[in-house]
């Protein structure tokens, strides 16, 4: 969804370059170099941070023109992959170790969310993590804009989509797919920005 919006947002190449705190947060679960696919990696910043760690990366986007940009500007880096592809459309492909999706999932519709934790399981080597950072229902925004019709707790604010998890609901539904739940919380502190601290969800699940 909103990938109109998404073009035009990284056209202008001014967002954050930094690695983000979920990034450096699940840098510190990995002992050693780890197959890794991003799910929307927006400009990049955390998919590079983990492949200057030494981990291989696959770095998934719908945006092609972000896409392109990023491939051309890092092709000396040999363990980096951009993807241009709908990642609630990916087919079956080799295991990975740890799939990463920061801001991703309150992007798409409770369905779609369904299915990419499906494909998450069983994709994800046995021991793999699945690491989630999004917005939920005490996030400050729920609730602000345009609803959606025929999608509960989805709105249009600030010009794009945003759907907003239930905490609870969220981590029931990875144990029913099989995840072990290795860390969970819906707090502040996650994701402070330009003097804001909202309250975020994180997820750290483990396909045991």
């Amino acid at each position: 969804m909103d990938k109109n919006y998404w073009e035009t947002f990284y056209l202008k190449q001014n967002a954050e370059l930094k690695p983000s705190l979920f990034a450096r947060y699940v840098a510190d679960l990995l002992l050693a170099p780890k197959e890794i696919v991003e799910l929307g990696c927006g400009n990049g910043r955390d998919a590079l941070f983990f492949a200057n760690l030494g981990h291989s990366v696959t770095a998934i986007d719908q945006c092609e023109s972000e896409i392109k940009f990023l491939s051309t500007r890092y092709q000396q880096l040999k363990n980096i992959y951009f993807m241009h592809a709908d990642f609630t459309k990916m087919d079956n492909r080799r295991p990975f170790d740890l799939l990463y999706s920061r801001f991703t999932l309150h992007s798409i519709s409770a369905q779609q969310e369904k299915d990419v934790c499906i494909w998450a399981f069983n994709n994800l080597n046995v021991n793999g993590y699945f690491c989630i950072e999004v917005r939920g229902q005490k996030n400050e925004i729920f609730r602000k804009g345009q609803p959606v019709q025929n999608e509960p707790d989805a709105f249009i604010y600030d010009q794009h989509y945003r759907r907003f998890l239930n905490f609870d609901a969220f981590c029931h539904e990875l144990k029913q797919i099989g995840f072990k739940i290795h860390y969970a919380a819906e707090e502040k502190g996650f994701a402070p920005f330009n003097g804001e601290n909202e309250t975020y969800i994180r997820v750290v699940a483990q396909r045991k």
